[in-house]
């Protein structure tokens, strides 16, 4: 019984002297799980826009958009809504676009939140 009470006296200072040479590392804030884009309108510039919507009219996709879609900054799109990347070309050129989809309402280019369908931006096609 002694031998069993000296190893657990040791087993307990053991721990104790390893938590003092490797205290614990601070808590990490909880984001919640994966963070939404602001829903408030992009920061581009006029040519940007300009150019993302030159962009999406060259590329020439054809988008079927349901009835009733609701296409102004900060609406929420259906999340059965198609949302397309943005060509290349403007993503080379505005690289703020990036975590952005687009769709096409209404003959106006939709910059879309991906992560909760919010309309960040409406462009002229």
């Amino acid at each position: 019984m002694a031998a069993l009470t000296l190893a657990g006296t040791l087993a307990a200072l053991a721990t104790a002297a390893h938590a003092q040479q490797n205290p614990p590392l601070p808590a990490m804030p909880s984001t919640g799980g994966v963070s939404t884009l602001s829903s408030q309108p992009v920061a581009l510039t006029e040519d940007q826009k300009r150019a993302v919507a030159r962009a999406v009219a060259q590329a020439g996709r054809k988008v079927a958009v349901p009835p009733g879609v609701d296409a102004r900054v900060g609406a929420e799109l259906p999340a059965s809504m198609e949302l397309y990347m943005l060509p290349d070309v403007a993503l080379a050129d505005i690289p703020e676009a990036k975590p952005y989809r687009y769709t096409i309402v209404e003959n106006r280019v939709v910059l879309v939140d991906p992560t909760n369908m919010r309309v960040v931006e409406v462009l002229e096609k």
